[in-house]
């Protein structure tokens, strides 16, 4: 097993590549922290000024006394300018306190930031093998909820942890300068913190963990439950989808009760140690005082740097929570990153020189496919000449949308290769290969926003006119002209407000602006009525038209289109289908 330190170590060299670019900043940061503590340090001396010369018979060593002395003996005079430089340094340290939250706060926001965006960008380009392993509420807490508390982690990092440190660090050190006596108990109080911080923290990175996946599993429950709620409401299935939750939701609560434990445990212990701290200074200060050893303002100044010592170490001991949730987030995060990511791999040196639109020509070579355990497609061979209609049928199960999931690139095949004008597919590059190869799925996915812009997500750079011609051509128009908005109607979630067929026929209008010179159907008229599949097929003619088609359909209506037809057979129990020719 890893030793948290070293994990902790790889996990900050992991992510330091976010800070780069904000090192100037943070160096900034750095000296308004610097100046502020410096001020901070300030602050006791007016105090003690007062106590010497003002109320006492005139201590040593107060390097604010020559300053009061300008002013001769008027008391009262005294007085006001020790008050008014009490109001200046705090005023000061307000300034630098101000600016250097200004500064590293808005790097940790920055650098949170950048992990969202890396984070959500390379989890949409993982190949669909992770996805299908993942749940989308899974997938989705990553993003939203571990990248939150990265954020959290960063953000009180830069406000509170290196502020603190160097704060303690400074009156540690002032302490110490004052008289050594007075630096034994300070440096005593803070290793005394560590160790109970230490102590800890393992415990708190343990729950800390468990709750985040607890947590992922309960938000992937939420996010499945909500997608399916039609089938809940058909079914009248709640309670049982209320019982999940509450099981899930018990398993947050364990891991959030021992975090709080966790928690809870230090506040008591770091009082007890700071009184101790406090305790001893004040005696061995009090000794001093009567003994002649020092002035009552040095004691004052001793106590205030104390004071001043324990108040960023109780803020620091509240951290512990934040940074294992925020470390425990960052390694969820970094198994996402850490997932090889085909679509920003290198080209391959054989796929350069690629032309900008593939002839359409496809080749299965003995390809074979498995899901884990479950072989879905069994040795085919068959190759498709550019300009070819080929129908895939054959039983359920028998492959047929992972043919053409593996023409699209979505998945690469177990042995074998699919070719494109006999370049492999998995030596193609991305960006290329989606450019030659489109798709009607069995249901178009619409997202929110119009239905225009739902067209334009297959070439965001279309203009206008663009749009309304391939509309024109999907029969998209024939409804849409209908409503008052016409193209600019906005859609809900997935597209509600619109029937299967019109769905279909806005996929239709995608695939044609996509203009690309390979077209997967997969059974795009499945669950139609006569009518509707009636007018999807006469979208799909213009679509077809000149192009590289694989069908995946048993609709007369569609197979007719087809120049060959290829039924997909089992080749033996437990071996998956091949492919034998029909017409």
């Amino acid at each position: 097993m890893k030793d948290p330190s070293t994990a902790h170590r790889q996990l900050l060299r992991f992510f330091r590549g976010f800070g780069a670019p904000y090192r100037r900043l943070l160096a900034l940061g750095v000296g308004m922290r610097l100046c502020e503590t410096a001020a901070d340090l300030v602050t006791p001396w007016p105090v003690a000024a007062v106590v010497d010369h003002v109320l006492g018979a005139g201590g040593a060593r107060n390097p604010l006394g020559s300053l009061l002395d300008v002013l001769g003996t008027d008391r009262t005079a005294m007085l006001t300018a020790a008050a008014a430089l009490v109001v200046l340094v705090a005023l000061v340290s307000a300034a630098f306190d101000y600016a250097g939250d200004r500064l590293m706060n808005g790097v940790g926001e920055r650098m949170s930031a950048a992990i969202r965006r890396e984070t959500f960008a390379h989890l949409q380009r993982l190949p669909l093998s992770y996805h299908d392993r993942r749940t989308v509420g899974g997938s989705t807490s990553r993003v939203i909820t571990d990248c939150g508390n990265v954020k959290d982690g960063l953000v009180a990092f830069c406000s509170v942890l290196f502020p603190g440190v160097l704060s303690v660090t400074g009156y540690a050190a002032a302490l110490l300068l004052l008289d050594w006596r007075f630096g034994l108990i300070g440096a005593a109080v803070v290793p005394a913190v560590l160790l109970l911080g230490v102590r800890n923290r393992r415990r708190g990175h343990r729950a800390a963990r468990r709750r985040r996946e607890a947590e992922g599993e309960l938000t992937a429950l939420v996010a499945e439950a909500l997608q399916g709620i039609r089938t809940v409401h058909a079914f009248g299935r709640h309670g049982v989808h209320d019982r999940d939750f509450a099981a899930r939701s018990g398993g947050v609560l364990d891991a959030g009760l021992e975090a709080v434990d966790v928690q809870a445990r230090r506040a008591p212990l770091l009082e007890a140690v700071t009184a101790a701290g406090t305790a001893a200074l004040l005696w061995v200060g009090g000794v001093g005082v009567l003994r002649g050893w020092w002035s009552t303002g040095h004691l004052v100044v001793a106590i205030g740097y104390l004071t001043g010592m324990v108040a960023p170490l109780r803020a620091l001991s509240k951290l512990s929570g934040t940074f294992a949730q925020g470390q425990a987030s960052a390694e969820r995060i970094a198994e996402v990153l850490a997932e090889p990511c085909p679509l920003r791999a290198p080209v391959r040196a054989g796929a350069r020189g690629l032309p900008p639109r593939a002839r359409g020509r496809v080749d299965f070579a003995g390809v074979s496919m498995d899901y884990g355990d479950r072989r879905a497609l069994h040795r085919l061979d068959l190759k498709i000449a550019a300009g070819e209609r080929i129908a895939l049928t054959g039983p359920n199960g028998a492959g047929k949308s992972t043919a053409l999931a593996l023409v699209a690139g979505l998945y690469r095949p177990t042995r074998g290769t699919v070719c494109i004008d006999g370049t492999a597919t998995a030596d193609l590059p991305e960006e290329w290969l989606r450019r030659q190869v489109t798709a009607v799925l069995q249901e178009t996915f619409l997202f929110a926003g119009t239905v225009a812009d739902n067209i334009r997500y297959a070439r965001p750079d279309a203009s206008p006119r663009e749009v309304r011609a391939a509309a024109d051509a999907a029969l998209v128009t024939a409804f849409t002209d209908g409503f008052p908005d016409g193209l600019g109607t906005r859609l809900g979630d997935c597209g509600g407000g619109l029937s299967g067929g019109q769905r279909q026929r806005v996929g239709i209008a995608r695939a044609l602006l996509a203009d690309a010179p390979i077209v997967l159907l997969d059974e795009p008229t499945s669950g139609l009525d006569a009518e509707a599949e009636r007018q999807v097929v006469a979208a799909l003619g213009r679509l077809v038209a000149d192009r590289t088609v694989v069908m995946v359909t048993h609709r007369p209506a569609l197979l007719e289109t087809a120049t060959g037809v290829v039924t997909l057979t089992a080749a033996g129990p437990g071996r998956g289908y091949g492919a034998a020719d029909g017409r």
